[in-house]
């Protein structure tokens, strides 16, 4: 099921998941979510960061992962649409006005 994935999507849930070492049941938990549909990772449209977005069903699995933060800090909508903030790593859109 791993071996399956893109060499960028496994990049992205591996980079997501934060941890140094991933075990193959790790790798199959990680897969699984992408197959799902419930893992997202795309380039910030105004940096080019890497940005991640999981919505696991249990996330007793997945503390520490690096998850964008829609919540702290949505964004400025006064300035920019909600779609183009919902692409921007959380530095931009925490920056962004």
């Amino acid at each position: 099921m791993w071996n399956d994935l893109s060499e960028q999507t496994q990049k992205d849930l591996f980079d997501w998941f934060n941890w140094t070492e991933v075990t193959d049941d790790e790798k199959d938990m990680l897969a699984e979510l992408f197959e799902s549909g419930q893992f997202k990772a795309w380039d910030c449209r105004k940096c080019g960061e890497r940005v991640y977005a999981g919505d696991p069903d249990d996330w007793d699995n997945y503390q520490g992962v690096r998850q964008a933060d829609f919540c702290s800090y949505p964004g400025d909508d006064t300035v920019y649409q909600p779609d183009y903030l919902a692409y921007l790593c959380d530095h931009c859109r925490c920056h962004t006005s």
